[in-house]
């Protein structure tokens, strides 16, 4: 049994456990034709195809279903945050997941189960291998967001990259095993550069966003130093590019805020107002003013707001898609 077919099992069994409890007639998984959909089959003959969404970002799950016919699908994943299955609930998308959240209308009913939590032994689904540890995703984050990286030398990637050259080897191998690369001219091409960026933001909350220095402040942020040491993220980048309004203050730093610090009276406070993280991109890759548009939308998607993911998927339309 392929990881697929454990996901809509576990979900088949949720939405059972639910049906049960009601008394209502459980819900079948149809078999397969060769290449076809797994479907689920209701009662009075309603059936749904399955469409895991595990891997794809949260802002756009709503828009895939409704491309694809959303009243003849059910979306699953192995769990749905509050705030992308408020997102669903509000484009009338019909979702399961396997820990026991669901939002389904069928019979003229809609049945809904909310706020269940994530279990202790369910994690998001990520990616194994090379490309999806804490080293690998450096490397794809540089070949995500470096103009010509793809034409580049081994040895240039693992000094912008800040990782060692064997790494590099081993994950654009891996990459075009997997064929999220493909050899082109001199160098590679993305093969589907929109999912490799959906990939990223889903493995970056789970493999780089844990494993990040962080620190907390109180204070007010009157005084900025302006040697790009300090450099706006997730919510605040976003304020500034006039995209949404927030009091909450993000920021990436690339050395010592020391010199910072001391001018604005930063207190050191665990509930603080400003959040600063330790760049994971080496020193030879500082960069000038602003970070790149997919660390900005990563962050925002990282949070269980509806509000910052409404905001990440204008930061997607707008500059991740046009770069493409």
């Amino acid at each position: 049994m392929n990881k697929k077919q454990d996901l809509t099992d576990a979900v088949l069994t949720s939405v059972n456990r639910f049906l049960a409890r009601y008394g209502l007639p459980k819900a079948r998984k149809l078999r397969r034709r060769s290449g076809g959909a797994t479907r689920f089959a209701f009662g009075g003959g309603v059936c749904f195809e399955v469409f895991d969404v595990a891997l794809l970002a949260a802002a756009k799950v709503a828009e895939e279903c409704g491309l694809r016919g959303k009243e003849k699908l059910l979306a699953v994943a192995p769990y749905f945050p509050s705030a992308t299955a408020d997102r669903l609930c509000s484009a009338q998308v019909n979702y399961a997941d396997a820990a026991g959240n669901l939002h389904v209308r069928f019979g003229g009913h809609i049945f809904c189960v909310k706020n269940c939590p994530r279990p202790a032994a369910l994690l998001r689904r990520v990616t194994p291998g090379r490309c999806w540890n804490p080293q690998g995703m450096k490397v794809l984050f540089l070949l995500l967001t470096e103009a010509s990286v793809l034409r580049w030398t081994y040895r240039e990637m693992a000094a912008k990259s800040g990782v060692s050259l064997g790494t590099v080897s081993n994950v654009i191998q891996e990459a075009l095993g997997r064929q999220y690369l493909l050899k082109w001219d001199n160098g590679y091409r993305w093969a589907n550069k929109a999912r490799m960026i959906d990939l990223w933001t889903a493995n970056y909350a789970e493999i780089l966003l844990p494993r990040l220095e962080i620190e907390r402040y109180q204070g007010n942020t009157e005084y900025l130093a302006e040697d790009d040491v300090l450099l706006p993220a997730g919510e605040t980048a976003a304020a500034m590019a006039g995209i949404m309004k927030t009091t909450n203050c993000q920021f990436w730093r690339q050395g010592s805020i020391a010199r910072t610090v001391a001018r604005n009276r930063w207190r050191a406070a665990a509930n603080g107002n400003i959040e600063v993280m330790k760049a994971f991109w080496p020193e030879s890759r500082t960069f000038v003013k602003a970070v790149p548009w997919l660390l900005v939308y990563a962050g925002l998607m990282a949070m269980d707001d509806s509000r910052c993911q409404e905001v990440a998927g204008v930061i997607r339309q707008h500059y991740l898609e046009a770069e493409q």
